[in-house]
This record gives structure tokens, sequence and C-alpha cells, in this order.
């Protein structure tokens, strides 16, 4: 900011800048679905059944809009009864792979550890902490009662009462709308050190969560306002004409990078070990194309065109994320290191039934009000909710002049690999992406993200340590 007393930059008139001290996360784990009882089992196949009574030679929409009204009128989840009509498969209690290494803790056991790690490798002045922001999709059973209040209240918590607690729940972006948040406040001078991040046991609270009860006119102005995000996909996949097998090599490289991250060690600087639990195990090394090849479609049948696998969208996983912000002055006064500077930040708006589609108008945006292009930029995170998914964002950002080097593209893996806990994800990619521009020495980095209901999010941070190569 210039200062027209002085003309010249005037400390007393430059506006303050926040800044991401360090950050760390837990495991990110497969969930272990909670699964619903036989007798929800039997209604749902019911349902199923009387729905494909009434929509013998009806159109895909209409076939949709009947489902939801049976659903509801039989008190069950439209999404289990559609996915089950157009994938010809019954519905069955959902599976997990494995026992779900953190199904056990409780959210809030997954969020105190990385306060505290946060506050004790820094060693702030406690009392300079104003507010603990936790982004927390479906605030209800053990992911209510505003968690991030209850992360200060928790009896191994490093914070005092002071501090304040706020939970955000915008769906995927949660953890990154907590960043920015914290941004704001910062630079409006409300505050000087903000914890910011966000949590989600999928073992715990089911996708969508346990109770969703949707307002009929949002549910009937369009049957697709919260269609399952897998036949987002499916939309997106068709409308951008992305192959399967285009899918699935994006999946393999997901795979391959975040092994090789792994093997190298360059996640671990990252990851609090939670209960002797300290990588990701959603990662496979020995993931193979063939291997994908022979998994049926999830959301829609292959008669029906359906290219959407579990191979190819991100696992249902548990975890948490956090950030430690401060103001540029305050980290400079009390030595305190600088991982990035946040630079510009952006959200979006756009059609529910292809949510997908949501960072591109994000990306644009803030770019915009950083001054940048998107060549200016080093390192790009974008969370792969599905493979047909991103490829569509590359695609069209590509269109629109905004054309993405795969090289600066997740290069140590995305969530197809690693997993989406939902409220905790927005964090990893910002908090990452950080990371990586301190090891490549980047200068800017960009994070960003498809929201559930049609939304994108995106944010730009800048490496303090970056120098211009000779």
């Amino acid at each position: 900011m210039s200062c027209k007393k002085h003309n010249h930059s005037c400390k007393h008139h430059r506006q303050e800048q926040a800044v991401i001290v360090d950050f760390v996360r837990t495991p990110f784990t497969r969930a272990a679905s909670p699964g619903p009882d036989a007798r929800y089992v039997t209604l749902v196949n019911q349902a199923v059944s009387l729905v494909g009574k009434l929509v013998a030679g009806k159109t895909f929409d209409e076939t949709e809009r009947i489902s939801n009204l049976v659903a509801t009128e039989m008190k069950v989840d439209r999404n289990d009864v559609f996915i089950s009509m157009v994938s010809g498969k019954p519905y069955t209690a959902p599976g997990s792979k494995s026992p779900g290494k953190l199904a056990h803790v409780d959210p809030l056991d997954l969020v105190v550890p990385l306060v505290n790690r946060l506050l004790d490798k820094n060693h702030v002045n406690l009392h300079d902490i104003e507010s603990v922001v936790l982004g927390v999709v479906h605030q209800e059973g053990e992911q209510g009662l505003n968690m991030a209040r209850m992360a200060v209240l928790h009896g191994e918590s490093m914070l005092p009462l002071s501090v304040q607690g706020d939970s955000v729940d915008k769906f995927c972006a949660s953890s990154m709308r907590t960043i920015d948040i914290a941004a704001g406040d910062i630079v409006r001078g409300n505050a000087k050190l903000i914890l910011a991040g966000g949590v989600q046991s999928m073992s715990r609270i089911r996708m969508g969560g346990n109770d969703n009860l949707l307002n009929p006119k949002v549910a009937n102005s369009n049957a697709r306002n919260f269609m399952n995000m897998g036949l987002t996909a499916e939309n997106l996949a068709k409308d951008y004409a992305i192959s399967r097998g285009e899918q699935e090599a994006f999946a393999l490289e997901s795979h391959n990078r975040a092994a090789k991250a792994q093997s190298q060690g360059m996640l671990d600087g990252e990851i609090v070990s939670i209960e002797g639990v300290s990588s990701d195990d959603c990662v496979r090394a020995d993931v193979s194309l063939a291997g994908m090849a022979k998994l049926r479609p999830n959301f829609l049948s292959a008669h029906m065109g359906g290219t959407v696998t579990p191979a190819t969208s991100s696992p249902l996983t548990d975890g948490a994320s956090m950030v430690l912000l401060a103001s540029e002055s305050y980290a400079r006064e009390n030595n305190l290191p600088v991982l990035a500077r946040i630079v510009a930040s952006s959200g979006s708006g756009c059609a529910p039934e292809i949510m997908g589609i949501g960072p591109v108008e994000a990306m644009k945006k803030a770019l915009s009000r950083a001054n940048l292009q998107m060549s200016d930029i080093d390192a790009i995170e974008l969370n792969e909710a599905f493979a047909a998914q991103s490829l569509a964002v590359i695609e069209e950002c590509r269109r629109q002049g905004m054309v993405i080097d795969p090289a600066k593209l997740n290069i140590d893996g995305g969530a197809i690999a690693m997993g989406h806990p939902l409220g905790a994800s927005g964090a990893r990619l910002v908090g990452h992406v950080s990371r990586v521009l301190q090891r490549t020495g980047g200068r800017y980095g960009l994070a960003t993200m498809c929201i559930g209901g049609g939304q994108g999010m995106a944010m730009i941070v800048e490496n303090p340590d970056f120098s211009p190569k000779p």
C-alpha cells in the first residue's frame, strides 16, 4: 500500500499480511462404514423394486424424480435408492476393505494432537491465540457441539480457555474456508495467531450425514440439487468425453506419485502419528490398469454408459489437518518460521449436477485477484474427488486459456490415492502445496477443490523464501 504523505511504502500504512507458520495432519486412513441395519436395507430394496415398476420407459430425469419421491415417502436415503436403481445392483450394507485403523478414534481426538503439536513445536505464547476455526462436514453426533470450542475444553488440549472456537461447514472446502476466515481476521487486525483446519470421521458419520432432512423446496426445485456425487462425475465424463481408460490412467498416476512420495519420506514431516498409525493407508504401490479394468462402474451401470469405478473415486477416509496462522509482523517479531504467505482466495458457484467443475471459475477469480497467470503458478494441488472430475477441470482450464502443466499438478499424488476426509482435505491441500514450494524452490502455489452442491474454492500462497534462479 502506498503512503501519500511519504510517497513510498510506509509501515504505518502497509496492510498486514496473513502467513502460515506451520502445517500438520493425521494419516488419512480408510473409513470403516458403520453400515445400515437390516431393516433399512430391506426398505431400500423395496423402494427400488417399486421405482422399477413405475419408471418403465421413462427418461433418466423422470427416473430420478420418481426415485426421490418414493425414497421420501418410505423415509430412506434417495441416493441409496437411485444409485441401486441405475446401477442395476441390489442395495447392500456397505462394507470396508479394512477395519478402519482410526475408526475407533473420536474425531476430537484426531484434532487435539495436531493442535498440541503445532503449539509445542513453535513455542508460541498461548494467550496470543485468538481462536480455533475448524471445518467439520455434517455437524452431528461426535462431530457436533461446536467441535472447535470442544478442542479448547478437551482435557488434553494445551489451549487456554480464552481461545474462541468456530466450526464451519462448507462441505469439501470446509477447512480451506477456515484458513480463509482466519487470514481475513488477521488482515483486519482482529487476531495475531489463529489455528485453522478441519476433521472428518467418515467411519462415525456417514456420507451425507446420519439425519439429512433436505428442505422440500430445495429437493423439489431441482432433483439434481444434491444428487449423488458419483453421478456428477458421470455427468462430467459424458460432457467432456472422458473415457474410462483416461480416468484409470489418471488414478494410476495418483497412486504412483503418492507411493513414491511415501517411500521417499516426502509426507513424513506433515503427519502426526495417531495411536501408532503414521501413514496414509489407501495409497497402493501395486495398483495396475489391469486390476482397475476388472471393477464394475459404481454409480451408473455399464449398459447405461457408466465409467466411474471405485478405483477412479477418492476413498472414504478418516483424518484431520491443521495450520497455524499469524500476522507477518507477529511472526517476524517472535522469530516464528513462515511456511507461506496467503496471497488470494476465491469461491464460486456452478450447477450442482456438475459440481466437480467448480474449481475452474474459483481459480480464474483467485488468479485475477492475485494479478497472476496460470503460467506463474509453480505447484498446484487439485483435490481429486474423482478422476473424471479432475480431468474435466484440466480440460476446461485448457479451453479457457489456463493450461495446467501436469508436472506441477499433485506432484505427490492426490485424493484418489490418499483419500478425502471431507472436512480435513482443504487444509491438507493448502498446507501441502506450501511444503512443496519450500521443497522445490517455487514461488506461487495454488490449492483448489470442488464442493458438493455446486461450488468451487481456490487459494494462492507464496513461498517467502523464493529466490529467482540466476
